[in-house]
Parts: C-alpha cells; structure tokens; sequence
C-alpha cells in the first residue's frame, strides 16, 4: 500500500487541492483511495459531496491509535472514501486539559508513531490501495506525525522567488526534524516537489529553474516532478463545483493529473480515469492538439 503525504511549510501552496485531485483521479483509475483530513482547517474535509458521514473522525483515530470503520466517510465518488478531521465532540483520553489535537501529540512520546500505526489498522490494509493525507500547512506535532505515517511525500511549492527560497527553507528544517525519527526506526519516504501554479511568463520559468538546481544538492532525498501544474480557471471551478479536476472540461488539467498521478505511481502508467489502459503517448497527442 501507498500512502501519500501532501506536506508544506507554509499555507496557501494548493495542498489541499493537490491532495483532493490526487485521490480522486487514482480511484477513477480503479484503485480504491482514502482520504485523511489532518490539516485542522478541515479543507479537505469540506472538498467533496458525502454520500455518508461518519460519527466519528480523525480526533478519535489520533486517540486510539486505530482506523475503524467507524471512523470512514464516503464521498460520492466511486471508491474515494475519506477520515474526516472532525470537530473533537470530546476531550482526547488522557488530555483533560484540552481536546486540541496539536497539544494532545505535543505531550505524547510516541507522537511520530500515533498516525503511522493507525494507518496501518486491518481496515485500511484489507479495503484500501493508497492513502493521501492532507496536512497541515505548518510546522507542528500534527504534521510531523502525519509526514512520519507517509511511505511518499509530496510538496506543492510556487514558482515565485519568495516562496520558492521561504520554501526551501523550510523543507531542509522539516527534513532535518523528521530524520530524527530514524532513533525510533522510522525513515521519513522520499519527497517530490510539484511546481504548482505555474504561470507562462519568464520570470515563473526562470523560478522553475531556480527550484530545480536547488534541489540538486538533495539528491536521494529530494527531487522535483517533471509534471508542472500550471495556474488554470479548471481548478477553482472544480474546487467550487466539488468535482475532480480531470472530470471537468479540460484536456490540460486532464493530461496534467494523469502525469502527475504516473509519475508518482509508475505502475499505473498509462492508465487512464475509467481503469482503461491506452496509448499514452497518441493520447496525450491527442489534448495537445485540442489544447491548441
């Protein structure tokens, strides 16, 4: 099983629409995804139609340290399920001074391994081939312990100067604290870096290059997607229609997932959203010329 982990640095990245995409276009592909909100803006959480709510969510799954089928929502998307991160109805077990879940992990010794072991629960393992979490856009308890649960991350970064040079940054004192979990046996997975909202201009490609000579130097730990997610009206009309980019009308934000999803997912090259395995190449032919 894969499980992805859409980490940040810093908010406003297109994390959360990164990771409702993802998931969305590899279970039209076939597999079957589930979702985990733990960001606690809840974004993701809000991201799809439910066809049925769960009575409890991510606040209980922290707490036990387990995934039950108690505690998985179904969106209206065929084989897209999702944990919620819920409003805690309670106070977190022994935590009587607080349900916030960033404090409750902040007092936990075995913090890096609270998600990783749920994630791992018998009802994840026997109904699910991919996992992708969401995360918090900043550095805390929370995303450590969710980018620790992660066999894949995944960071969205812009092609602007400031964010660009704020997120690297911010991506070597992540790695610098999530390698301290190797004491406790945990690898944090590799990371790959997507340029999102890539604009056409020569000041966004020039970033672009930027990015990609900086990161260089992590080789082996880091590298940056071939697949550029450029800045398109598809995506904030999917988000408001609560829709999957891929299933909206257009052939760029459709081929740019598929990309995205193969080179992730190698495996599943060649695939296409409906299970059905094409020419990859006559096809991303083909939205080429109808981009055109």
């Amino acid at each position: 099983m894969v499980i992805f982990g859409i980490i940040a640095t810093k908010g406003g990245v297109g994390k959360t629409t990164l990771s409702a995409n993802l998931g969305a276009l590899i279970a039209d592909m076939g597999l079957r995804v589930l979702l985990v909100d733990a960001d606690i803006q809840a974004s993701l959480s809000k991201y799809f139609e439910l066809r049925f709510k769960a009575p409890i969510g991510l606040t209980e799954v922290i707490g036990s340290g387990i995934v039950t089928e108690s505690a998985i929502s179904q969106t209206v998307w065929d084989r897209l399920d999702i944990v919620l991160c819920d409003a805690p109805h309670r106070q977190l077990a022994s935590d009587s001074a607080s349900s916030d879940l960033e404090r409750y992990l902040q007092g936990r010794m075995d913090m890096p391994m609270l998600l990783r072991r749920a994630l791992r629960s018998p009802v994840i393992d026997e109904n699910y081939d991919v996992v992708v979490i969401d995360t918090p856009g900043a550095q805390g308890p929370l995303l450590f312990t969710a980018a620790l649960a992660a066999t894949q991350l995944v960071t969205p970064v812009l092609p602007e100067t400031p964010s660009a040079r704020e997120f690297r940054g911010g991506t070597v004192e992540l790695l610098r604290k999530l390698g301290e979990a190797e004491i406790l046996g945990i690898r944090p997975g590799p990371l790959t870096a997507v340029i999102n909202r890539a604009g056409r201009t020569n000041d966004a490609r020039l970033v672009m290059e930027e990015i990609r000579q900086s990161y260089l130097e992590f080789s082996g730990q880091v590298r940056v997607a071939n697949t550029v997610v450029p800045s398109a009206v598809a995506y904030n009309e999917a988000a408001t229609a609560r829709a999957p980019v891929h299933r909206m009308r257009s052939r760029q934000a459709f081929m740019t997932m598929h990309e995205l999803v193969w080179e992730l997912l190698p495996n599943l090259h060649g695939v296409y959203a409906g299970g059905e395995l094409v020419d990859s190449s006559a096809a991303a032919q083909e939205a080429h010329d109808g981009c055109a």
